[in-house]
């Protein structure tokens, strides 16, 4: 079993919602506490109102664990808010730029990305129209993300889900075109649940986009963590490690048995590809 002192050769995160109250959850220390007894260092948190939470606070709880923050998962926030960057009604699209805008600026001077999955918007009926307008949006974000430091991570979701940015390659084609921000302050974001739907061979778009992303999800592809499907991770991971890619995987998806108990399995299966 990994534990806490173990190390892979790349950083493993978990991705999770952070409870409402979570300093007054009496068991959410705990499970702070057992994801870093598998050998996790980071977390990728879903949170629902980013704007009164004191980030400080949040920071400090995490260290007490060993645990970093590695991104921010916007997609519950999207939720409560309704926010959508590839709304049809210009009204809401651009509240959700704004919105975003206020998400950059929560995080200034952290480093810590922001994914944009849900925040992308549903499925559409022109989905072509809504493409263009999640560009629009996504280049007008893009200067406040460099200036801020804050990377926008585009996450490729299957074509069930958003209209936008469902394969890799769609997802790349959306990025706006400054080689100073494009790959850096906004990327995209590899999650294997989606490519298992959108993609034919996943090795090929991974080569092909390296450059682009820093992080890629494991999700299998019954949408649990990895060990409860029939994803060959190994792949992925060979793959990756082919081309000397340097970034950090994050486990995510649906929950089976209990976080903690669903992250030692998963670990457990990925440990002998990361050490």
């Amino acid at each position: 079993m990994a534990n806490g002192n173990r190390t892979f050769t790349h950083p493993l995160a978990v991705q999770f919602a952070l409870p409402r109250n979570y300093r007054e959850d009496k068991g959410f220390e705990d499970v702070l506490a057992g994801l870093r007894e598998t050998g996790i260092t980071g977390v990728e948190l879903n949170i629902a109102d980013p704007f009164s939470l004191d980030w400080a606070d949040l920071f400090e709880l995490l260290r007490k664990h060993d645990l970093s923050l590695f991104r921010f998962a916007s997609g519950l926030t999207a939720k409560t808010l309704s926010l959508s960057l590839s709304a049809a009604d210009e009204d809401v699209r651009q509240r959700s730029v704004l919105t975003c805008r206020r998400m950059v600026q929560a995080l200034r001077g952290t480093g810590i990305g922001i994914i944009i999955g849900f925040l992308k918007g549903p499925t559409a009926s022109d989905r072509e129209a809504a493409r263009g307008r999640f560009a629009r949006s996504l280049a007008e974000l893009a200067p406040d993300a460099a200036d801020m430091k804050i990377p926008l991570v585009v996450e490729a979701t299957n074509r069930y889900e958003s209209a936008v940015a469902n394969s890799l390659d769609d997802a790349v084609s959306l990025l706006p075109p400054s080689p100073a921000i494009k790959g850096r302050w906004v990327q995209i974001l590899p999650d294997t649940f989606h490519m298992n739907i959108e993609e034919s061979d996943m090795a090929a778009p991974l080569r092909r986009h390296a450059a682009l992303y820093s992080s890629v999800h494991l999700s299998d592809n019954n949408r649990f963590f990895p060990g409860y499907g029939a994803i060959p991770f190994s792949t992925v991971i060979d793959t990756l490690n082919g081309i000397g890619w340097k970034g950090f995987f994050a486990i995510e998806g649906n929950i089976k048995e209990g976080l903690v108990a669903d992250a030692r399995e998963a670990v457990g299966v990925l440990a002998p590809l990361l050490s």
